[in-house]
């Protein structure tokens, strides 16, 4: 079986999101997660050689480094050419949920949505139906941005996002929330932030 193979791509399309609401400098977590195995866990498996698909089914946990996801359902797929395309769904009222630490810094990128889907193909990753992307700082919320689909291109390293009847927001526009940083009220520059411990990652459903 090629397993590991799919697991590798299919990972490396999810640390994408390390680039999601923040300056352009997402490789060195890529880099550093990519030099970390990839174990999926879930309740029932079935792969299909021929088809090059792998089904994951109950409580998937997929890790890598840094990395995670958790869905309720998660399919692989490599195409002729080799390229990896994922599927990860929740059950009603839950929601797909990755999260991923920025290299040295003491920064976590989280997403999650109903529905997230990634093309190796053309290097993008989709968060479908009460999406919402955010960055944390020491566990705090410092830009977040909402909507009912947020796409993210790995190779031009920009996102777009669109509102719509499934957006996480009570007008069903796209909603970005930047907070403000410290020592942009005309006082002195603040401190600079003391590290914060790395905290164990944490569930979105």
């Amino acid at each position: 079986m090629h397993l590991l193979p799919i697991f590798r791509r299919a990972a490396g399309a999810l640390l994408a999101l390390a680039a999601l609401a923040m300056p352009p400098a997402p490789a060195a977590a890529a880099r550093a997660d990519n030099q970390q195995p990839t174990m999926v866990d879930a309740d029932a498996l079935h792969y299909d050689d021929l088809k090059q698909t792998s089904v994951f089914t109950g409580n998937v946990v997929l890790t890598r480094g840094s990395l995670v996801l958790r869905a309720d359902r998660l399919e692989l797929h490599e195409d002729p050419d080799g390229y990896q395309y994922g599927v990860a769904t929740a059950s009603k009222g839950k929601l797909v949920f990755v999260r991923q630490r920025r290299e040295g810094t003491d920064e976590y990128i989280e997403g999650v949505g109903e529905r997230a889907e990634f093309d190796g193909r053309n290097d993008l990753i989709h968060f479908i139906t009460r999406a919402q992307v955010k960055k944390l700082v020491c566990e705090q919320t410092v830009d977040e941005v909402r909507g009912q689909r947020i796409t993210y291109n790995q190779r031009t390293e920009t996102y777009t996002a669109n509102g719509g009847p499934g957006a996480a927001t009570p007008n069903q526009r796209v909603r970005t929330v930047i907070q403000p940083k410290e020592g942009q009220d005309g006082g002195a520059a603040a401190a600079p932030a003391q590290p914060c411990p790395a905290p164990p990652a944490k569930g979105g459903q």
